[in-house]
């Protein structure tokens, strides 16, 4: 392995005080906001002073404009220099402005569609070739000369490698992020390969986590599962935004009430907003008094559609610009939260906290959740009383009837969220504990 040129005190003593902190995110997919990893690593880093950033991934693309350098190495090029001893494993690539993904490879979006048990051991056999720790890779490692490695806790074995790879070359401490429930063995029905590929993921995802010198976790609900599971202190960390000012209430409700879900209604999520459309066609029997807009690009079967366009009761608005979400969600009366019911779903987002769920403290409007009570978002809401919660149609419509009397049981609610996200998100405050750790990080030997 090529080793780095100067000793660790030179390039300490290199780094000169007040240049910041270099993070160097080693993950899949390049960083940038359209993709879900570089959209939540961007957001809990915005607004720090003097980081600059830099990456290292495995997939198709480019990086978004925030990076400065960043290196891509994948398996058709692992493969190329296998089958050609000349060719050059990695390549630096450019920033893009907008940091769109060109996925041409149809092979690859085939596999990333069926998730077949074969394809990720098809991916993991490719990258047993040495081929990958190529002297391009160290080259940009050397030229880069991060601070922090920053990654996300991956059920990728080839991922992992990566990470133990790269910090290894650099000596560089490691943060890892966790917010997939991704570990458990609780899967519901899976065939015996997968199971199987779970057990040997989960091998790799212990040593990434025995390599981190700070463990971020999304929810407390995973909190106390990592720090039982792992036996290392985690941190709660979740997108934040600023709650410094007074709760931005509505002066006037309308008449009938307005409520508003924006988001992804796959997972069977829209069975929950069906309980809502349910409920809303009982309470509107003698007048409309309350109203449900769906606002998703989720494709919809026959089966929603019927469940979810209810007369006077529930529409389905399509999709819209996500510059146009904050402008929804300020104007209404009411946001919507919900979460599946069936098991693997739940399973799923058991540990999971929605970053949306931010933007509804942050514009202070009453929230309506619908879901099961032990997931971590619903969990979250309930444990700060900031939010009406249901189970069922019946309980929706309760909820819904005990504050369609007036304004102030609204503006209540409304008071609770802004708190809640004071108490909990506030900008200033994580990116406060963010900083300290980073600055921590780089000045331990």
């Amino acid at each position: 392995m090529k080793r780095r040129t100067g000793s660790k005190a030179e390039q300490k003593t290199a780094k000169k005080a007040g240049q910041g902190v270099n993070i160097l995110f080693i993950s899949m997919s390049p960083i940038h906001r359209g993709v879900n990893i570089g959209n939540t690593f961007l957001n809990v880093l915005d607004g720090i002073s003097g980081i600059t950033f830099s990456g290292v991934y495995t997939k198709n693309g480019a990086p978004g404009k925030e990076l400065q350098n960043a290196f891509r190495l994948n398996e058709k090029m692992i493969l190329k220099k296998a089958l050609h001893k000349s060719n050059t494993v990695g390549e630096v690539v450019e920033a893009r402005s907008d940091g769109a993904v060109a996925e041409t490879d149809k092979l690859v979006a085939f596999a990333k569609k069926k998730r077949f048990t074969a394809f990720f051991w098809a991916q993991a056999m490719v990258w047993a070739l040495p081929y990958w720790k190529s002297g391009a890779l160290n080259d940009f490692l050397d030229a880069v000369q991060p601070d922090v490695l920053f990654t996300l806790l991956s059920d990728s074995v080839v991922l992992n490698k990566l990470i133990a790879y790269i910090q290894d070359y650099t000596k560089k401490p490691l943060v890892v992020y966790a917010w997939d429930n991704n570990y458990t063995l609780k899967m519901g029905a899976v065939s015996p390969l997968r199971r199987l590929n779970r057990h040997i993921n989960r091998i790799y995802m212990r040593k990434t986590v025995r390599r981190a010198k700070q463990l971020y976790v999304i929810s407390d609900v995973q909190k106390r599962d990592y720090e039982k599971e792992f036996g290392v202190p985690c941190k709660v960390l979740t997108k934040s935004a600023d709650f410094s000012g007074e709760p931005p209430l509505k002066t006037q409700y309308d008449s009938p009430l307005q409520l508003v879900f924006t988001g992804n209604i796959g997972t069977n999520r829209w069975k929950s907003l069906a309980m809502i459309s349910e409920a809303l066609e009982s309470i509107n029997q003698n007048g409309v008094r309350a109203q449900l807009r769906i606002y998703t690009a989720t494709p919809l079967t026959q089966k929603m559609e019927n469940a979810l366009r209810k007369k006077d009761a529930s529409f389905i608005m399509g999709s819209v610009p996500a510059s146009e979400i904050p402008r929804i969600q300020s104007e209404a009366d009411m946001l919507v939260h919900v979460e599946s019911f069936d098991r693997k779903a739940r399973l799923q987002v058991r540990q999971s906290f929605s970053t949306k769920l931010v933007d509804y403290f942050r514009v202070a409007r009453p929230i309506l959740a619908v879901g099961p009570r032990n997931v971590a978002s619903i969990e979250h809401l309930i444990r700060n009383d900031c939010a009406l919660t249901a189970s069922s149609a019946e309980e929706v419509r309760q909820a819904l009837l005990s504050v369609l009397g007036g304004p102030d049981k609204l503006n209540d609610l409304s008071k609770k969220a802004y708190a809640c996200g004071r108490r909990n998100h506030d900008a200033a405050a994580m990116h406060g504990m963010l900083q300290a750790d980073l600055e921590k990080l780089v000045k331990e030997p």
